[in-house]
C-alpha cells in the first residue's frame, strides 16, 4: 500500500523549541514508553537521512522526529543522558521503555555526510527497528494514575507554593499539581520563574504539570536584545552570564556570581549563545535598561537590575546579651488551621508558611550546630595520656592551633571535593573527544575509499582512451562513453533512481566537442552525465542557469518551441575563457546537446 505526501508528513514531527525538546526528551526517557522512536539530526544544509523516506519505510508503528535545526541539537544534548544525544546530521533508534539509558549498544547511531550514504543509514535504520525488543509492560499495580494512552487534558490553575531548589506547587480547581524547574530551567530558583498566585496553564500527567502556553523561550529574548540597548544579565561565573533561562552567553565579570549586572548589547547573536558581544555599564540609568522578559507571560522580569545608589544603606546590628538564650518550651509557630470544615487551599496557604519558619528554623539550628562542634574538636584534648598542665597563655595557644588544624582538614575536603568535579568534567570531556576522533576516523577511511574509487576510475577511463574508439559512428562512441561514465560513476544501489535522461545531439555539436581545446574530452562526458542524471541541477560548481539571449538582465531567455529552454552549464571555473556547454530541455525532460565553447560563446 503506497503512502501519499501527506501521510507521509504526518509520520513525523519536527522539533523546532527548546520546550518541544524538553518534551521529547521526557517522553524518550518514560519507563513505559511503548513505542520505538528514531531521532533524526540536521545540519546547516539539511537533513542527510530523509525523514519522509524514513517515516515511509518504517510505517505507523514507529514515531520518527526530525531536530529542525542544528543549534536544536545542542539543547537535545542537554536533556537527554550522556552519550544518548544525536547532532551534525546523524539518526538514532530508541527502543521503547528506557532500558537503552544504561546500555547505549541498543540504542544505535548511524552517521550520514552525503545523500547517498542518508539512503544506506535508512535502511541501517529499518533493521535495528526490526531487531528491537518488544516492550515488556510493568506488571499490575494498585495505580490509579491515567493510561498514558489517553489525551492530557488542559487545565489552569495558580502558583501556591514555590519549594526550593527546583519546585512549583499548583493549586487546580481539583487537585495540586507541581511543577519541575530542573527540566524547564536547570540551576535556577524557582522564585525568579513564578510569583505567587500566578496562573499556569498546561496539562497533567502523574502528578506533573506541564506548561502549554505561555512560556517565552530564549529566541523571545533574542528578538528584544537589539544592538545598543542595555539588558540585565544574572552572573553564572566569572566568564559566563544568563541573559535569560536557557540563554548562557560568555562575559567576562568580576561580580560574584549570582549578582545582577546591566550589559549593552554591542553584537546581536544566536538563541544557543553564540555570537555574543556586550560591554559591562557601571551604575546606568534606570530608564535606560530594557526590562527583562517574565518567565511566563503575564509574570514579574525574572531578573532586575538594582542600582546601588538606591540600595538601603545598612543598619548596624544591636548588641548581642550575654546572658545564654532561654530556650522556649514551644517554638513560637504560626497557628495550624484545625481540617474540619476548613477549605483544603486554606490549609495548604497554612502549610506553605509553616514550610517557612520550619526552613528558617532550621538554617539557624545548622549554624548553631556548627558552630558547637568546632568549638568542641577545639576543647578536645588531643591524647587521653595525662599531660602537664600548662598556663592559660599556653592553652589558648593550643586551641587556636587545634582549630586552625580543623579548619585546615575541612578546606581540604573541600579541596578533593572539587578536584573530583573537575576530574568527571575532564573524563567527560575526554568521552566527548574519544568520539570525535573515532568520527573523524571513520571520515578519513571514507575518504581513502573514495580517493582510490577516483583513482580507478581514471585508470580505467585512461585504459579505454588508450584503445581508441570502439565505434566508427561518433554519435554511438559517443553515446557509448556516455553510459560507462554513468555505469561506473553511479552507485549500484542509486542506478535505478539516478538514471539517464533521454537525450540527443543537435547537428555540429559533436564537431565542436572535436574542435574545443582547453579541456579533456572526459570532462565534456562526466558533466552529460550530471546533467542527464539531474546532479548539475545542484552542483555550484557547474553554475547551470538559463541562456539568454543577449546581456544578462535586458534580454529575454532563449526558447524553441520544439526543443524546449536553452540551458548553460560550466565545464570549467575561474579559468581563461573558461569553456561552457549549451543544450536544450524539452517539457517532456528530453535533453537535447547544441554547443560546445568558450565562455563568450552565446550561440545555440
Amino acid at each position: 500500500m503506497s503512502l501519499t505526501m501527506t501521510e507521509i508528513s504526518s509520520l513525523y514531527r519536527t522539533i523546532t523549541s527548546t520546550r518541544d525538546v524538553i518534551e521529547l526528551a521526557a517522553e524518550l526517557n518514560h519507563p513505559e514508553r511503548e513505542r520505538p522512536a528514531v531521532v533524526v539530526s540536521t545540519t546547516k544544509s539539511g537533513p542527510m537521512i530523509s525523514p519522509e523516506a524514513l517515516a515511509q519505510r518504517l510505517g505507523t508503528d514507529v514515531d520518527v522526529y526530525l531536530l529542525g535545526s542544528a543549534s536544536i541539537a545542542y539543547d537535545f544534548q542537554d536533556a537527554m543522558p550522556l552519550d544518548t544525544s544525536v547532532y551534525g546530521g546523524a539518526a538514532r533508534c530508541y527502543p521503547p521503555g528506557n532500558a537503552w539509558a544504561k546500555s547505549t549498544h541498543k540504542s544505535m547511531v548511524r552517521l550520514a555526510y552525503t545523500p547517498e550514504e542518508g539512503r544506506a543509514a535508512i535502511a541501517l535504520l529499518a533493521g535495528d527497528v526490526a531487531d528491537m525488543e518488544p516492550f515488556t509492560p510493568r506488571s499490575a499495580t494498585t495505580s490509579f494514575s491515567p493510561r498514558r494512552q489517553a489525551p492530557a487534558e488542559t487545565v489552569t490553575g495558580t502558583v501556591s507554593v514555590i519549594l526550593e531548589p527546583d519546585g512549583v506547587l499548583i493549586k487546580l480547581q481539583d487537585g495540586i499539581a507541581r511543577i519541575d524547574t530542573s527540566t524547564l530551567a536547570p540551576g535556577i530558583s524557582p522564585d525568579r520563574l513564578f510569583s505567587p498566585e500566578q496562573q499556569v496553564t498546561g496539562t497533567v500527567r502523574d502528578g506533573m504539570l506541564t506548561i502549554t502556553q505561555g512560556l517565552h523561550t530564549p529566541a523571545d529574548a533574542v528578538d528584544r536584545a537589539v544592538v545598543g540597548s542595555i539588558h540585565p544579565a544574572l552572573v553564572l561565573s566569572h566568564k559566563n552570564v544568563l541573559l535569560f533561562p536557557g540563554l548562557k552567553v560568555r562575559h567576562a565579570t568580576a561580580e560574584p556570581a549570582g549578582s545582577v549586572i546591566a550589559l549593552q548589547v554591542e553584537l546581536q547573536g544566536r538563541a544557543d549563545g553564540k555570537a555574543w558581544k556586550f560591554t559591562t555599564v557601571e551604575d546606568p540609568e534606570p530608564a535606560s535598561i530594557t526590562e527583562a522578559l517574565p518567565f511566563l507571560a503575564g509574570g514579574e522580569p525574572w531578573i532586575r537590575h538594582e542600582a546601588t545608589a538606591d540600595l538601603p544603606l545598612p543598619v548596624a546590628a544591636p548588641p548581642v546579651p550575654t546572658e545564654p538564650p532561654v530556650v522556649p518550651a514551644e517554638p513560637d509557630e504560626p497557628a495550624v488551621v484545625e481540617p474540619a470544615g476548613v477549605d483544603p487551599f486554606a490549609a495548604l496557604d497554612s502549610v506553605r508558611a509553616r514550610l517557612e519558619h520550619l526552613t528558617a528554623e532550621n538554617a539557624r539550628l545548622s549554624r548553631e550546630i556548627t558552630d558547637l562542634q568546632l568549638d568542641k574538636v577545639a576543647q578536645t584534648e588531643t591524647s587521653p595520656v595525662p599531660m602537664p598542665s600548662f598556663g592559660g597563655a599556653e592553652n589558648e595557644r593550643l586551641r587556636a592551633q587545634v582549630a586552625l588544624l580543623t579548619r585546615q582538614k575541612i578546606d581540604m575536603i573541600e579541596d578533593v571535593s572539587r578536584a573530583n568535579e573537575d576530574a568527571n568534567s575532564l573524563a567527560a570531556e575526554n568521552a566527548a573527544l574519544s568520539q570525535q576522533v573515532e568520527r573523524l576516523r571513520e571520515d578519513v577511511r571514507k575518504e581513502r575509499d573514495r580517493a582510490a574509487r577516483a583513482r580507478q576510475m581514471a585508470k580505467d577511463i585512461d585504459d579505454v582512451a588508450e584503445t581508441g574508439p570502439l565505434f566508427a559512428d561518433p554519435e554511438q562512441q559517443f553515446r557509448h562513453e556516455i553510459y560507462m561514465e554513468w555505469a561506473t560513476r553511479i552507485p549500484a544501489g542509486s542506478k535505478t533512481t539516478t538514471p539517464l535522461a533521454d537525450y540527443g545531439f543537435a547537428d555540429g555539436f559533436l564537431a565542436s566537442v572535436e574542435d574545443l581545446q582547453g579541456v579533456d574530452r572526459s570532462k565534456i562526458i562526466a558533466v552529460a552525465v550530471e546533467v542527464l542524471t539531474g546532479l548539475a541541477d545542484s552542483m555550484p560548481g557547474r553554475d547551470m542557469h538559463r541562456l539568454r539571449g543577449g546581456v544578462a538582465g535586458t534580454s529575454t531567455y532563449v526558447e524553441d518551441p520544439q526543443l524546449g529552454t536553452a540551458w548553460r552549464v560550466a565545464l570549467q571555473v575561474k579559468t581563461a575563457s573558461a569553456r561552457r556547454m549549451h543544450f536544450w530541455r524539452g517539457t517532456d525532460g528530453r535533453i537535447v546537446f547544441a554547443t560546445v565553447g568558450l565562455h563568450d560563446d552565446m550561440g545555440i
